[in-house]
């Protein structure tokens, strides 16, 4: 089996490709009688279905639920519900027909909730929906044929994901959702002490024993979403950081990695540091409608095992179509 290794912060994690002896190949059938197409590729759920559609949430943005805590304190202390985003929100107009991408058979209806599980061992979510009456537990439906339900007036998109034999894939990795191309570069824009559950900008102070830092980051949206998540950034999809000092270097280390797949949940902070927040976040029992998000990155740099000095940090930021950036910072280290 084709395995790929994803590393976030110090943790490896596997993600299982499908084999390709699993993958249905061209002009085979379903047993609900459908054709299946080659390979894991597919197009958008809502039509045109061959066109690029807005994302206005990305894979692996941080889900974040403090209705009880100040705008704009979270971290591992603090009270909420913490998550990575496990799909893609594609932004459509109330009342738009969502679609499967792939036919298959439903195995979940609920309300605002389709999950359609196809031949290949893949599983689809689709969320925020009202959903049609004729899609019951156990119907066959069909990609591009079958209307799973409507874009609902509250969410104003579906989200989108897919689950690869028990593990969550990113939507957006090549040959999966498509056609796709992003044409935006991300950035790495503040470095921050996570010291507490509001973050305190570096600002030239050393670092020394126990100290901990965070980058903030974001990736523009490539396509405009209208309405409150309009230019609002994102997540990009790697973080990679190296130290330089004096006539060394470090090998590029992930700080994350989401072009695949993602970490368990139990992982969240020590991918995201405190004081983290998705756009339009919830915070003192409100919701802040065209609010950006924060996107704080740990980058665990153990000062410890550093020589006392001035160092160079390089931090690289890439999103899932290769565009990137980087940042460069002075780090003193104390001991």
């Amino acid at each position: 089996m084709t395995m790929k290794s994803l590393v976030v912060a110090g943790i490896s994690l596997a993600l299982l490709v499908v084999p390709a002896t699993q993958v249905a190949a061209a002009g085979t059938s379903s047993p609900c009688g459908y054709r299946l197409g080659p390979g894991l590729a597919y197009n958008w759920p809502i039509r045109p279905f061959e066109s690029q559609h807005p994302i206005r949430g990305a894979f692996g943005d941080p889900r974040i639920v403090s209705r009880d805590q100040p705008f704009g304190r979270t971290g591992p202390n603090s009270s909420g519900a913490y998550s990575f985003h496990n799909g893609i929100d594609i932004g459509a107009a109330p009342g738009t027909p969502v679609y499967p991408v792939v036919s298959g058979r439903v195995v979940r209806a609920k309300p605002g909730q389709v999950v359609v599980r196809t031949d290949d061992g893949r599983s689809f979510q689709y969320y925020h929906l009202s959903r049609a009456p004729a899609v019951q537990r156990g119907r066959c439906v069909a990609a591009r044929h079958t209307v799973l339900g409507w874009i609902t007036v509250k969410y104003g998109h579906v989200h989108l994901a897919e689950i690869d034999h028990y593990v969550v894939h990113n939507p957006l990795d090549r040959g999966h959702l498509q056609p796709y191309r992003d044409w935006t570069r991300p950035v790495a824009r503040d470095l921050y002490a996570d010291d507490g559950s509001l973050p305190s900008p570096l600002d030239g102070r050393s670092i020394g024993l126990g100290d901990l830092l965070a980058v903030a980051v974001a990736d523009p949206q490539t396509m405009q979403v209208p309405g409150s998540w309009s230019r609002l950034p994102q997540v990009p999809a790697l973080v990679e950081w190296r130290l330089f000092h004096g006539n060394t270097r470090t090998a590029w280390k992930a700080a994350v990695d989401f072009r695949y797949t993602q970490p368990p949940s139990r992982f969240f902070w020590e991918v995201y540091g405190a004081g983290t927040y998705q756009n339009c976040p919830q915070f003192e029992r409100r919701t802040y409608l065209g609010l950006p998000g924060r996107y704080l990155f740990r980058l665990h740099i153990d000062p410890d095992r550093l020589q006392p000095g001035l160092c160079r940090l390089a931090v690289r930021v890439s999103d899932v179509r290769g565009n990137r950036s980087t940042a460069w910072w002075p780090i003193q280290i104390a001991h």
